[in-house]
């Protein structure tokens, strides 16, 4: 042991011992820390000096009521389930830590109710340490309910024989729990051999379910994916999922507004809408409308990379967004049954700005000649160039450094991404802006609870 780790042995101890300052820096062996984010996950910064914290290994499903605090580290060491009629309350600054194959998830009838502050964010991410981590190093969240969903018996592809799984009812205003300034980092591992979870997953919840200020990071399956139900979505991010940032589906009524995307060269879809694979006509319809997103594309473009992806008889509304270096086209609506919505002028793309799309950075429609003669899907893109549409191409939205895997810029510059008009009644009616992120913010709502680790 070197003289500088002696005298931080001493230190720790209390015991008193004369050994000269100048050979090293006591400070730097302690050290020092001025909030959470200065120390490692599974420390915490206490007086200035970061601690390691107590580690909880979570090895039973929650049956009752419980309350995970912010002076544990809690381990996953199994796919864990909240059942009803458990609320499992996990407080603000509280790091969980998921193995392989593990993952966290609410039944039907219980609540997780997960509210960080934007200080301190509830963080789940994989047990590796940092620069070690992986997409796909767990499994990831889940919250599930009783709000209506269009498939029968439908499943997590979660197996058990000892609770039932099912999602979905006829309670559309069921009440999931919260998530709130909660971050999910190296999720999308499969469990018991199949994708069972993404980052976050939300499957059968309902009007009464708060989502809000949350990021899923470097997810090895869809970023935050939606199942049925109409749970609403504000102030949300999907960074460099494998595979779509937003998936909408099996029946989503929901809204969503202040939604961002930053798409990994491995990545598919930015957002994807679409209803149900097996039964494209299945009722109730996924009818979603979303507003205010900024997407940015991997730097290094790959054609399958679509912004806004409509199929199996999705329908909705994308409006006041921003899409930016997109690899592929900036919309495709795929399948007969979307193309009959698309056609009934039932999907609707407007006061959005694309920029720099496709390899000729002009692709901002999927290309009709891409599909030959069998080709069964939307046509008409022509339509959403109308001038009522409001829609800008080629049009560049000042985005400062947007491909910065570490830090991107999210921040608009006020030139072509002003003027709009409000979004309509059950949105924030003063994000009169294309984007996510307001041009005159002077920082973006992401700051100081989102983070982009690589590893």
């Amino acid at each position: 042991m070197n003289i500088c780790k002696s005298r931080l042995f001493l230190v720790v101890l209390g015991i008193l011992f004369y050994l000269p300052l100048s050979s090293c820096s006591l400070l730097l062996e302690l050290e020092q820390c001025a909030s959470e984010a200065d120390c490692s996950a599974t420390s915490q910064c206490v007086e200035g000096l970061c601690r390691e914290a107590n580690r909880v290994n979570i090895v039973n499903h929650i049956v009752e009521d419980t309350t995970w605090t912010a002076d544990n580290v809690y381990v996953l060491e199994n796919l864990t389930m909240v059942v009803a009629p458990a609320t499992l309350t996990i407080e603000p600054g509280t790091t969980i830590l998921g193995r392989r194959n593990t993952g966290l998830v609410s039944l039907a009838g219980a609540r997780l109710e997960a509210v960080g502050t934007r200080n301190d964010p509830i963080v789940f991410t994989s047990d590796k340490p940092p620069g070690q981590r992986l997409a796909g190093d767990w499994a990831g969240i889940a919250m599930t309910g009783f709000a209506r969903t269009n498939r029968e018996n439908f499943q997590l592809r979660i197996i058990t024989d000892e609770y039932d799984t099912r999602v979905g009812g006829d309670d559309d205003s069921w009440d999931c729990g919260t998530l709130r300034y909660v971050r999910v980092e190296f999720g999308g591992s499969e469990v018991d051999g199949q994708k069972a979870l993404n980052g976050i997953t939300l499957a059968g919840c309902g009007s009464e379910t708060t989502v809000e200020y949350v990021q899923s990071h470097m997810s090895d399956d869809d970023g935050i994916a939606v199942f049925g139900g109409t749970v609403d979505l504000r102030y949300a991010v999907a960074t460099r999922a494998r595979d779509d940032g937003f998936d909408f589906d099996t029946a989503w009524r929901g809204t969503a507004q202040f939604l961002a995307i930053q798409q990994d060269i491995n990545g598919e879809e930015a957002i994807e809408l679409e209803n149900l694979a097996e039964e494209p006509d299945a009722l109730p319809q996924t009818d979603g409308r979303i507003y205010n997103f900024t997407i940015i594309g991997s730097e290094q473009k790959q054609s399958r990379q679509v912004a806004l992806y409509v199929k199996y008889g999705g329908l909705g509304v994308f409006s006041h967004g921003i899409v930016v270096g997109s690899g592929g086209p900036g919309v495709y609506i795929d399948g007969p049954e979307a193309a009959v919505h698309g056609n009934n002028e039932e999907i609707i793309v407007q006061n959005t700005l694309f920029y720099d799309i496709g390899d000729d950075g002009e692709s901002y429609f999927w290309r009709i000649d891409d599909g030959g003669e069998e080709y069964d899907g939307f046509e008409n893109y022509a339509f959403f160039e109308q001038p009522e549409f409001n829609n800008l191409f080629g049009a560049d939205p000042g985005l400062e450094d947007p491909f910065n895997l570490s830090d991107p810029g999210w921040i608009p510059s006020p030139q072509h991404t002003t003027g709009i008009e409000p979004p309509p009644e059950g949105f924030d009616p003063t994000a009169v802006y294309r984007g996510a992120f307001s041009p005159s913010a002077s920082a973006p709502w992401t700051e100081g609870w989102t983070a982009y680790p690589r590893h």
